[in-house]
């Protein structure tokens, strides 16, 4: 007989089954994700008054099957879960917590069997049923735990990709813990970088590239103190990606593209909030790439057209008009390959002036350009032509 679990109208996983005279009598099971309602079916057998499934059926939640060298225990490992069965036993262990009561699990022509109950309790799973007359074992609301994981300071951070959960090891008996639950899945390229603060916090940004041809960015942003979660933000941007500044000076910063918090390093207080949308005046999510005391700069998503903010008066500017030539302008302004908006990149400061670099398709030479502090009425400010010469 031949175990066949089909999700999605495609088959996902074929499993030999034993005979039932050697092993137990036939049942059939339908399972429910709890990402969207994605069902799987399959064969299923009863054996001492109990529902069985091949362990292999734990691959489809994105646990791997590890043996011991005495091939008797068997650990499923995922992202922020772990389970383990010994043959024979009716003990087992979840999340580094005994079980006890379990029916017992054996092995049948190299094939390793476990209780249907262990199975939904491993997956988290929201109810089971048993259809005595036509032998259906039924559960819903079962999760998965595939994703990725990255160890940074002797610890090892795991994301679940169809839950959006983060956790980290640590835990009692070496069990994972849960940090935080991002908010969304996740999908596709995902990584996650690590930055250590001068106040003694941890800075954690997590980025998920994904869809077709890779133009969607969800970036998640969340500060860590003693290991725990205390501030968090998330933002989508679509086509163009830059990198968010995350600290000056003794402050940390956290975007949700609608607004910047700043937040102070070491406690973590959120010291002053700012409104992106009313400084650069455009309905969009921005970017964040440069900040001080007395300056903001921060791209909107959309026109992809760097601003300048001053923090004190709220006055702006965008920057393409100032220091850009007119075929520099033309094409910021209208291009839309890759994406819309200019190309300018902030470098440095020099006292009151800003230093950037343009590396748009009309750039005469790799002479900075610079603009000076405060941003006059109207918006003035020191041309191209001029920039080279200082």
């Amino acid at each position: 007989m031949k175990m066949k679990w089909l999700a999605a109208a495609a088959l996902v996983l074929s499993l030999a089954a034993p005979s039932p005279a050697s092993a137990g009598a036939p049942a059939y099971a339908r399972l429910t994700w709890a990402n969207g309602g994605t069902q799987a079916a399959g064969d299923a057998i009863i054996k001492n008054g109990a529902v069985y499934l091949q362990a292999d059926a734990f691959e489809m939640a994105g646990l791997r099957l590890q043996w011991d060298k005495s091939h008797q225990r068997a650990d499923f490992i995922g992202y922020g879960k772990s389970a383990a069965v010994r043959v024979g036993s009716t003990a087992a262990v979840l999340d580094g917590n005994p079980v006890r009561g379990m029916p017992a699990p054996f092995s049948y022509q190299g094939k390793l069997y476990v209780s249907a109950r262990f199975f939904v309790m491993t997956l988290e799973g929201g109810s089971m049923a048993w259809d005595a007359k036509n032998r259906v074992f039924s559960a819903g609301g079962l999760h998965t735990y595939a994703g990725v994981s990255q160890t940074y300071g002797g610890r090892t951070y795991s994301i679940v990709k169809a839950t959006g959960e983060l956790f980290a090891s640590g835990g009692k008996h070496g069990a994972s813990v849960k940090l935080a639950d991002l908010g969304s899945p996740l999908y596709d390229g995902v990584s996650m970088s690590f930055e250590p603060t001068k106040g003694g916090l941890l800075y954690l940004t997590i980025l998920d590239n994904y869809g077709e041809p890779h133009l969607h960015n969800h970036a998640f942003t969340l500060i860590l103190k003693n290991g725990s979660v205390i501030r968090k933000a998330d933002v989508n941007y679509w086509q163009r990606y830059e990198n968010n500044v995350t600290a000056y000076g003794n402050h940390l910063l956290l975007t949700d593209g609608k607004t910047l918090r700043i937040v102070e390093d070491g406690t973590g207080n959120v010291e002053q909030t700012l409104d992106l949308v009313k400084l650069g005046g455009e309905d969009d999510d921005y970017f964040v790439e440069g900040i001080a005391d007395d300056f903001l700069l921060i791209r909107p998503n959309g026109s992809g057209l760097l601003t300048l903010v001053d923090r004190q008066s709220g006055a702006s500017v965008k920057l393409y008009g100032k220091l850009l030539s007119a075929e520099g302008m033309e094409y910021a302004t209208t291009n839309d390959v890759p994406y819309r908006g200019d190309m300018l990149h902030y470098v440095k400061r020099n006292g009151s002036a800003l230093y950037f670099e343009d590396n748009g398709p009309f750039a005469k030479s790799n002479a900075p350009l610079i603009f000076s502090l405060p941003i006059p009425a109207g918006g003035g400010a020191v041309g191209a032509d001029a920039a080279k010469q200082k």
